[in-house]
């Protein structure tokens, strides 16, 4: 009577899950009345939400009682492949297995937990329900459609009476009644989803746009942009569409796709490869548009162009990891700042002309190459030099007119040794401060004898500095140098000054080791130079609780690292952090960070002592007499269980207290 109330009730208002975050995890308990009510309480308290609808709801007294449990994490707390994206029903007999395959999807059946009976049946929907009913398991999977038909993800669930639109079984469209054959209600389970992909559709219905995305974003890694959604042809996305999705690193286009317009990726980090087909790093033959920023402040680091004839400003703006960009059709119409402010080295190769280039295309970007068809061209910083004073600061920069040279035929080449510093008639005495800016090359002893220098900060661009650039600079003490420096000539600080202290590289100790260095450039001052580079602190729990965060450390053999909010963790005492999983060295927060490195956490188990355990092994009897008799004989003062009366004393007083405590135990 009471499951038919029950029944009743949700039947008017329906067992609903709205819920604005996604779901991540569901289990089925079933068992008795009491086992279930039990179950509930249990699950509740670990943060699981009980949908109220008995599946057995009307089954007969004899059946149990099953309930469905889930738990919800928001947009933020997700990461790839963590929330349910898909519901099946299985109504196999015999052998039901914990997993199986559909639509290039791996489903897993839902874990539940109950009486051994309903253990022992995997969780069957229809348990105890009578030899007529059918054998009900439900499956779930946490992939998506890799075909990139189906980017939903399950935001609520609902039980009803309502077939249309239920969890079917496999291979069926309709809902399946999860008491079937059981004599008792129709129920019926919906999964509400996001709608994944937003669509524009023409009145026909034969051709669509995507216009955004409704689902976890931080949930993907790759991307499959499908030919049709809902039977409609893709014509393309907007630029929106991708707009957080901070763990995005891939895009797979289809080899007959018709998208003409590169979807922005701009914003994504991670994201580094477009793919066609079976090939990496490649457009498809319908993109022959690159809007402006689409690629910008990505980790991109390699492209083919197929068709593509229009290129936007920044496209690859702040792409440090940009290499190589190839064209294989020209004309092309670029815009302004489409190759600007790339920091690493990267070589674009284009059939066309060099006339199609504008100058301001490639601003800023000093290890950029262009490569004409027989590779005869291309560019680098040219013009008239600046130097500006103020306050015996020296800022020296080139000119931000990026030329097209020919080195083939000299046209256009407007002399592009001027990114090298020879020397510059200014008086050395009044230099304390040199700022150097897009300098590619500082030559043999090009800043010899500016006594009264006391640092140098050289900006990005520069790759080479020659030998003996700093030689007699007796006051100069920090250098600092960018991470695309590719060679070091030899006594670049010459012979004897001992002044110099201090080289701050912006990169890692790993490129500073690549840099060539030839024999005795640091000649003079290797007895007292310190190196220092960017480096990362990680943290290793050990075992036990949460370790912190990474901690970025801005300069090595100088920075101090802060020291975290210590760790917890049940029935252990956190000792400190150490260098070694051994927990041998403990790290001294007051020491400058070497470099990259490991803190691994040090744990000690709660020991809780009884009074007079005096051997520690958890009893207190005649034995430890014997051990207290030991202590007092040898003097050991290292016992503190030996101090029974706790008069931090160790003598024949404790013996009486400690007989004390085991004649009247």
């Amino acid at each position: 009577m009471k499951k038919i109330l029950l029944l009743l009730l949700t039947l008017i208002a329906s067992a609903n899950v709205w819920a604005a975050d996604y779901i991540t995890d569901v289990m089925v308990i079933g068992g008795s009345q009491s086992v279930v009510n039990n179950l509930k309480e249990t699950y509740t308290n670990q943060g699981w939400t009980v949908i109220d609808q008995d599946l057995n709801a009307g089954a007969g007294s004899s059946s149990d009682y099953i309930y469905l449990l889930y738990k919800t994490a928001s947009e933020t707390d997700v990461e790839a492949g963590t929330v349910i994206t898909n519901f099946l029903i299985s109504t196999a007999t015999g052998t039901i297995p914990d997993s199986f395959s559909s639509s290039d999807r791996t489903y897993h059946l839902v874990p539940c937990d109950g009486n051994d009976y309903f253990k022992n049946n995997k969780g069957d929907l229809n348990s105890h329900c009578g030899s007529s009913s059918a054998t009900i398991h439900l499956y779930f999977t946490k992939e998506y459609d890799p075909n990139g038909k189906d980017y939903s993800t399950v935001k609520s669930i609902a039980f009803n009476d309502t077939q249309a639109g239920g969890v079917p079984v496999a291979g069926a469209t309709t809902g399946y009644d999860l008491n079937a054959g059981a004599g008792g209600d129709y129920i019926y389970m919906h999964a509400n989803k996001a709608q994944g992909w937003q669509l524009s559709v023409n009145t026909a219905g034969t051709q669509c746009y995507v216009t955004g995305f409704d689902g976890p974003k931080r949930n993907f890694k790759d991307i499959v942009i499908p030919l049709t959604i809902d039977g409609a042809t893709l014509l393309g996305l907007s630029n929106t569409t991708f707009s957080g999705f901070a763990n995005l690193e891939t895009m797979f286009f289809p080899l007959n796709s018709s998208i003409t317009q590169m979807p922005s990726v701009q914003g994504c980090p991670k994201f580094y490869n477009v793919k066609t087909g079976n090939k990496n790093y490649q457009t498809p033959d319908a993109m022959t548009k690159i809007p402006g920023y689409a690629f910008a402040g990505t980790a991109i680091e390699k492209i083919t162009f197929q068709s593509v004839t229009s290129v936007g400003t920044d496209v690859f703006s702040g792409c440090d990891r940009l290499s190589s960009v190839t064209f294989m059709k020209s004309p092309v119409l670029i815009e302004n700042g489409a190759f600007s402010n790339i920091k690493s080295y990267c070589s674009v190769l284009y059939p066309g002309s060099i006339e199609d280039w504008n100058p301001m295309m490639y601003m800023y970007s000093s290890s950029l190459v262009v490569k004409g068809p027989n590779n005869s061209w291309s560019c680098g910083w040219c013009g008239g030099d600046i130097a500006i004073s103020n306050n015996n600061h020296l800022y020296w920069t080139l000119q931000n007119n990026h030329l097209k040279i020919n080195c083939a035929t000299d046209i256009w080449d407007t002399c592009p040794e001027e990114q090298v510093i020879y020397f510059y008639n200014w008086d050395k005495n009044q230099v304390k401060y040199l700022t150097l800016e897009h300098i590619y090359q500082i030559d043999k002893s090009a800043f010899g004898g500016y006594t009264n220098l006391e640092s140098v900060d050289v900006k990005s661009g520069l790759k080479i500095i020659k030998g003996n650039a700093f030689e007699h600079c007796s006051n100069l003490e920090k250098l600092y140098l960018p991470s695309c420096l590719d060679t070091i000539g030899y006594y670049v600080f010459g012979f004897g000054d001992d002044a110099f202290s201090d080289i701050y590289f912006d990169g890692s100790q790993t490129q500073w080791d690549l840099v060539s260095k030839a024999e005795g450039w640091d000649a003079g001052v290797a007895d007292k130079l310190e190196e220092h580079w960017h480096c990362m602190v990680t943290y290793n729990a050990n075992g036990h609780g949460t370790a912190p965060a990474p901690v970025s450390i801005q300069w090595s053999n100088e920075d101090k690292l802060d020291e975290p909010t210590a760790p917890t963790a049940d029935g252990y005492v956190f000792t400190g952090w150490y260098k070694e999983p051994d927990c041998i060295n403990r790290w001294d927060f007051n020491t400058e960070v070497p470099g990259d490195m490991t803190l691994y956490a040090g744990w000690e188990p709660v020991v809780v002592s009884k009074p007079g355990d005096v051997n520690g092994d958890g009893e207190v009897d005649v034995r430890d007499i014997t051990a207290l008799i030991d202590v007092i004989m040898n003097s050991i003062s290292d016992n503190p269980r030996a101090d029974v009366n706790g008069d931090s004393d160790i003598d024949v007083r404790d013996i009486t207290a400690l007989i004390d405590i085991i004649m009247n135990s």
